[in-house]
């Protein structure tokens, strides 16, 4: 006998998924959530698949998406990313500038992206050529996530975290502009996956990971908050494991995967010295900045230009950051906390993409759509991806916790995320800084796509 279709399921389904609309509504575009829920529900469909060779076809995907985006939105090369490239630009002609520059003496480190540049512009001096790189390096993080969190979850969860993660408008968008966190992100979580993978704690591996975590410092300087979140892994499986304790080869292997690292980042020092490239090396010369830009109660830690009256001496600039530190109370640290965390945790920044962008109307699906209405949608996209796998990551990660069944590689992620709460408390904010650990939020947030898949399939179990 055919099945019975079951009408009271239908009907309560539909309305169910009526007043979740209502429910966004309340805070996303229409639009946004029109395509968001058939994407979401997509997503997950395709994560049930038996698909051969998975890596390669997301790869595939995503690079396409991401050079289609890249050539259809021609966002100008702005701030530093432009010094940057002009700089490497020079350097391709033979010409160095960064030794007379101001912002090179200041911002030395910035000299590792500038000869990463100049060596992709050698091979095809064009911003076009640049800006295909990242996507490359971006499609690689969605490829990155799903053999990540194979190693921490199954392969549906994989697929339908990397997936989430690919079509994420931020990092799709973010190709447009020219990112030096787009090939440092890569590195610094392909470093981070071959740790994850020496399972057998060989010498080899701590030396490649940590090189290719150095690599990634080398393009931009946040190397430190991964060693660190994989030294706080070490010291938490030393406490809690009697077997960890006893393993000396394990003990070695950290050792020489920091001291590898700190030599490799002392070695780039010195050749950028030696060669002249910046006769400043890797250094940081305008260090309070950060600090004092992240302590400015009236702009949220965000970056103005006002605060430069105060960089004249490293002596004003330390007396003021006091100044703002002692003037803090509790009530006022809060705000400030509590305001940089909304621009750090909002999941990304897309205006840089859309600010020059002609103010036209566009005809899509028969529907007109300027680019003000376009860009409230992407954010609006944005935030729902970004804020269902959020729940999903802070879910999967109480379920652990309460079973207490936490594997300790997941642990490597917390801190990353737990590093930026602390540092980008601290320091200036910027909504596109979220970069590096959005990665992190999607990699955990397959431990909470795993439990309910893990239910559903006990329930199928049960049923039967």
């Amino acid at each position: 006998m055919p099945k019975r279709i079951n009408i009271q399921r239908i009907y309560t389904g539909i309305a169910l998924l009526l007043f979740i609309i209502v429910f966004l509504l309340q805070f996303f575009n229409i639009y946004a959530i029109l395509l968001g829920i058939p994407l979401i529900l997509l997503i997950h469909f395709i994560s049930k698949r038996n698909i051969p060779k998975f890596s390669l076809i997301l790869f595939a995907i995503m690079l396409i998406i991401r050079i289609i985006i890249v050539l259809l939105i021609n966002t100008p090369v702005e701030s530093d990313f432009k010094v940057m490239f002009e700089a490497a630009q020079s350097l391709v002609n033979k010409v160095n500038i960064m030794n007379d520059s101001t912002y090179f003496f200041r911002y030395a480190y910035q000299t590792g992206p500038v000869l990463f540049m100049t060596l992709l512009l050698k091979i095809c001096n064009s911003l076009t050529f640049l800006k295909i790189c990242n996507c490359i390096f971006s499609s690689i993080n969605c490829v990155l996530i799903y053999y990540i969190c194979k190693q921490i979850s199954s392969e549906r969860s994989a697929k339908t975290v990397s997936l989430l993660y690919g079509f994420l408008p931020f990092p799709v968008l973010f190709n447009t502009i020219l990112s030096n966190q787009i090939p440092a992100s890569t590195l610094f979580y392909l470093g981070t996956f071959i740790f994850m993978k020496n399972k057998n704690n060989k010498i080899r591996y701590f030396i490649l990971a940590a090189l290719i975590i150095g690599l990634g410092n080398f393009l931009r300087s946040e190397g430190i908050i991964f060693v660190a979140a994989i030294i706080g892994l070490y010291i938490i499986k030393i406490i809690m494991d009697k077997t960890t304790r006893k393993n000396k080869k394990y003990h070695l292997g950290i050792l020489i995967f920091v001291v590898v690292y700190i030599l490799f980042n002392l070695i780039a020092n010195g050749v950028v010295k030696v060669s002249h490239l910046n006769n400043e090396g890797l250094s940081n010369n305008f260090a309070n900045w950060k600090f004092l830009v992240g302590l400015n109660t009236s702009t949220c830690g965000s970056y103005n230009e006002e605060d430069i009256v105060y960089m004249k001496t490293d002596e004003v600039a330390q007396k003021e950051i006091i100044n703002r530190v002692t003037s803090l109370t509790p009530l006022s640290a809060i705000n400030l906390f509590s305001c940089k965390a909304k621009i750090i945790w909002s999941g990304g920044a897309l205006n840089w993409t859309f600010s020059n962008l002609e103010q036209q109307n566009y005809n899509i699906l028969g529907i007109n759509i300027n680019i003000n209405d376009l860009e409230e949608i992407c954010y609006s996209l944005n935030k729902i991806i970004y804020y269902y796998a959020f729940i999903m990551f802070i879910f999967g990660f109480y379920k652990k916790y309460k079973s207490k069944k936490i594997v300790t590689n997941e642990l490597i992620f917390l801190n990353i995320l737990i590093l930026n709460l602390i540092v980008y408390s601290i320091i200036e904010v910027q909504e596109r800084y979220i970069y590096l650990a959005q990665i992190s939020i999607f990699i955990l947030s397959s431990l909470g796509f795993e439990y309910i898949s893990k239910k559903k399939d006990n329930k199928k179990e049960v049923d039967l």
